[in-house]
């Protein structure tokens, strides 16, 4: 029986609004940050808002276990500027929903991005995945955080 297992990070950034926003909405250029993405190719666009990706990473389970898992990942841009939602079936009974909104302030050019990771499947999958999901997107931010990127 899949279960749905979830958390919640908040990122804050002292970057432009639009750089941030361009990272996550572009699956891409998110995956470039990412640490376990390899490679990240557009399989279709439907609408501006709707862009499908397929997906190849390289994740260490446990420090030994090596995967390569494959999968697509649909964007969506829910309302532009405040909320972008990723889909995606990472494996055959893992589905991950993962929404951020943001928050801008102009007057301190800070920004803040609120990610809430929900994932349905097995316990003890979802558990193993969840786990790697909020290092790697940690990891993500930071790496993010630390370059000199501008959209």
């Amino acid at each position: 029986m899949a279960d749905n297992y979830n958390f919640t990070l908040e990122h804050n950034f002292n970057k432009p609004f639009n750089n941030i926003y361009d990272v996550i909405l572009d699956f891409k250029k998110f995956g470039h940050f990412h640490p376990h993405m390899k490679d990240v190719r557009v399989v279709s666009q439907q609408i501006p808002n709707n862009i499908e990706y397929e997906v190849d990473e390289e994740v260490l389970i446990y420090g030994f276990i090596r995967l390569r898992p494959n999968y697509k990942a649909t964007v969506l841009e829910v309302e532009k500027n405040k909320h972008v939602r990723y889909l995606s079936q990472v494996k055959k009974n893992i589905f991950l929903t993962i929404d951020f909104t943001f928050s801008e302030d102009k007057q301190n050019g800070t920004t803040r991005v609120i990610e809430k990771v929900d994932v349905k499947g097995n316990k003890f999958i979802a558990g193993v995945f969840l786990t790697l999901l909020k290092k790697a997107h940690l990891q993500m931010f930071n790496n993010f955080i630390s370059t000199d990127y501008t959209a």
